[in-house]
């Protein structure tokens, strides 16, 4: 039993000792925004009604393609779009006479596929390469999901790229102190070892409780 006790004390006292020269620290990622596709079709949702679209407030709501466009791009960034006017022909260009997002070929989560009349936004990019977009159609179908392997073959039109609306959030590290004794807790003893003598004689708290408890 006391050697029980014996190895019971030494493993925390050992513990405590490594902990207080070594403070353990570790490092979290957080992200508020991760991007969670949409697959199925908008119910209500403010960014789609007259409440905060744009388009809708105007008499021009879904099923209409820059209407969802519009209100996808609010949804994801929790903001309005800058791009807030014009047809589906002209967001390709009024983005990039108002310098307002970037614009590239490369397919990305979130970018406004742009074609010469009509726009979607690219859901996923496939390990295949192809594409996963959603999308509305002025006076036809209320939404839609479809996957394309060539983007300038949707509906034979000319395709001018994408438009990088999404503010993809940043992954923050965030330090985490989860320990650290204090100098002060208890008195480093030299020795690896004690023997029954010396734990009864030593004024650790951690070590002799007893004692300390009685000199109190």
């Amino acid at each position: 039993m006391k050697k029980i006790v014996k190895n019971s004390f030494l493993t925390v006292l050992f513990t405590l000792i490594i902990l207080t020269v070594f403070p353990t620290t570790v490092f979290a990622q957080s992200s508020n925004n991760d991007f969670e596709p949409r697959l199925t079709a908008p119910c209500g949702e403010p960014y789609y009604t007259r409440e905060l679209n744009a388009y809708a407030q105007t008499g021009y709501g879904m099923p209409n393609c820059v209407a969802y466009a519009y209100g996808r791009i609010y949804e994801l960034n929790g903001e309005a779009p800058k791009i807030n006017r014009g047809n589906a022909g002209e967001w390709w260009f009024i983005n990039k006479y108002n310098d307002y997002y970037d614009s590239g070929s490369e397919a990305k989560v979130g970018a406004i596929a742009c074609w010469s009349n009509h726009v979607a936004v690219v859901e996923a990019v496939n390990s295949d390469g192809s594409v996963t977009i959603s999308e509305s159609h002025w006076g036809g179908t209320y939404f839609n999901t479809a996957v394309y392997s060539n983007m300038s073959s949707h509906y034979g039109q000319a395709f001018y790229g994408y438009i990088y609306a999404y503010e993809e959030p940043e992954i923050v590290e965030e330090e985490v102190e989860q320990f650290t004794a204090q100098d002060t807790y208890f008195e480093v003893q030299e020795k690896n070892c004690f023997n029954t003598l010396e734990f009864a004689s030593s004024n650790n708290a951690i070590m002799n409780p007893v004692k300390n408890t009685l000199m109190k």
